[in-house]
């Protein structure tokens, strides 16, 4: 099937493909994130490297069991969510001859094998456990994955009841933003952001079920997945005897990198420039444009609630993605500082136009990075106030000097 298209809902700022919450991010994201997550080898009780597979078989058979979803649905959404062409050889061998955890993203430091998401995609049709023996990042053709003889034993699917909220507020609906004077049309941004071909497709000459766009390459990701291998590592780090700010850390700056590449690289691209660029008359209007795109990618619905230049920047999100999904999971925490993806992206986007000027359309490569996005000089601070995760109404970040 050439043009597979799934059915897709939007609700409440979130994107549910299959009555599952999917979320754009890029590959640097996603390289971080398992790298941060691979670090925690070793620690008492906690596997890793099992985590990083076993969490998304029981996602799958959820849309297998839940949804009707048989193999052939499976397959094609593997791609169209970006992650590849995923191909049986025989009952016991599978392949992905693309593979965005195999092509696209890096581990510093020694390579190694990367595809464990790969792996527990495919426990989950053939219902047995799986190995990756071969894989692109160590130089081999395609990924390999073979069956190990051993039972599948998944994680549980753990759906608490956490309904999304139908009555956010509407675009600075709410005390202390009435102020706010742009020309930044967030309804058009989102139009244009939604019919822009982010998908990938598995069969037809050249596709390879990835998604390159805006200098990175996307994947349509299982929110779900995120979230259980963040906080299950999070919780192996303190339980470990990690220091709370320093486990959380990791995480922001997976969030931090994430804003860097894959906002910088969206307000740098064609796109932007014909459809936003043109409503901003200053750094304000690029938070507003910017904020408008990310109301696209299934986060949540991020509402500006302060901007005071090179100051402090105060954004809320209703159904956020991490918010929703730690109260999915686990009890309510009286922890705040809890979102690290959103922590990260809003301190990155502020840096993106405070910290350096994204508008002076600057090289984004990983020197820039280290030597000017991320140089503790002049950088900025980020906290979380409140926490859908702590049974607030909303997740509130503020940025500040």
């Amino acid at each position: 099937m050439t043009d597979y298209q799934p059915n897709i809902m939007s609700h409440g700022g979130q994107t549910l493909i299959g009555g599952l919450n999917r979320v754009y991010h890029c590959n640097h994201y996603n390289a971080h994130l398992q790298m941060v997550v691979r670090m925690t080898k070793g620690m008492p009780n906690h596997d890793p490297e099992r985590l990083l597979v076993d969490a998304v078989t029981p996602l799958i058979q959820h849309l297998q069991q839940q949804h009707g979803y048989s193999q052939d649905d499976l397959l094609n959404e593997f791609s169209f969510c970006g992650f590849g062409i995923l191909q049986p050889d025989n009952e016991n061998t599978w392949y992905t001859p693309h593979s965005h955890y195999g092509e696209t993203t890096y581990s510093h430091g020694k390579p190694d094998k990367s595809c464990f998401f790969n792996s527990g995609y495919i426990q989950a049709l053939i219902n047995q456990q799986v190995e990756e023996t071969e894989c692109q990042m160590l130089g081999a053709e395609k990924d390999k994955y073979v069956t190990t003889g051993q039972p599948l034993q998944t994680l549980p699917y753990l759906t608490l009841d956490m309904p999304l909220r139908s009555d956010s507020p509407a675009r600075f609906d709410f005390q202390g933003c009435q102020h706010f004077n742009t020309r930044v049309n967030e309804t058009e941004i989102l139009a244009a952001v939604q019919g822009l071909p982010l998908f990938g497709r598995r069969e037809g000459e050249g596709e390879t079920g990835l998604i390159d766009a805006f200098g990175v390459v996307l994947t349509n990701h299982f929110a779900d997945y995120y979230n259980r291998i963040s906080y299950e590592t999070y919780f192996a780090m303190r339980h470990a005897g990690l220091p709370e700010e320093d486990s959380k850390e990791m995480f922001i700056q997976s969030g931090h990198i994430c804003a860097f590449n894959t906002f910088g690289g969206i307000m740098s691209s064609p796109e932007w420039h014909a459809v936003v660029e043109p409503m901003c008359d200053s750094r304000e209007d690029w938070l507003h444009g910017m904020v408008a795109v990310i109301n696209a990618l299934g986060w949540g619905l991020f509402r500006i609630e302060k901007i005071e230049v090179e100051k402090e920047l105060i954004i809320r999100v209703y159904n956020s993605y991490e918010g929703i999904g730690f109260r999915r999971m686990y009890p309510v925490t009286e922890e705040r500082n809890i979102s690290f993806l959103g922590m990260g992206a809003v301190l990155g986007l502020a840096h993106l136009l405070w910290k350096v000027d994204i508008r002076d359309k600057p090289t984004l490569n990983h020197e820039f990075y280290v030597n000017q996005f991320n140089n503790p000089e002049n950088r900025y601070n980020v906290v979380q106030t409140h926490a859908i995760a702590a049974d607030d109404e909303y997740d509130r970040f503020i940025v500040y000097k």
